[in-house]
């Protein structure tokens, strides 16, 4: 196996493991969930370096092109995964809005302009 697939093993057994917890005890899902937003710049860094080492694995076999559309496809699963609780995140949303979303958000937000710029630049 290549890395490429072993980060596709590592996603398949995750989501798998996700599901059965979820479908077995809520409770203990809930608590795990809740456990890791306690400490969400810890949550940041980690998830940045784990972005950037899958990122660079995936760089190594797929165009910046193919990567960005599979981010398309799982933007769409996770809207509609979130499409079932819009009651629920109108609030949040409207409350996130008015907080200084640049302050919170601005590295974020380069990494997303960058990744859009090298995508216009490899199609154009």
């Amino acid at each position: 196996m290549n890395a490429v697939e072993i980060l596709a093993l590592i996603f398949a057994i995750a989501v798998i493991l996700k599901m059965a917890v979820i479908l077995i005890s809520r409770k203990s899902w809930e608590g795990f969930a809740k456990g890791m937003y306690k400490k969400p710049a810890l949550l940041f860094v980690i998830e940045l370096i784990l972005g950037v080492i899958v990122f660079y694995y995936l760089l190594q076999t797929l165009s910046i092109i193919t990567i960005m559309a599979c981010v398309l496809l799982g933007a769409l699963l996770t809207g509609m995964s979130f499409a079932f609780f819009t009651k629920e995140l109108s609030p949040m949303i409207s409350k996130i809005m008015k907080a200084n979303v640049l302050k919170k958000m601005w590295f974020l937000m380069l990494i997303w302009l960058a990744l859009a710029i090298w995508v216009l630049i490899a199609l154009f």
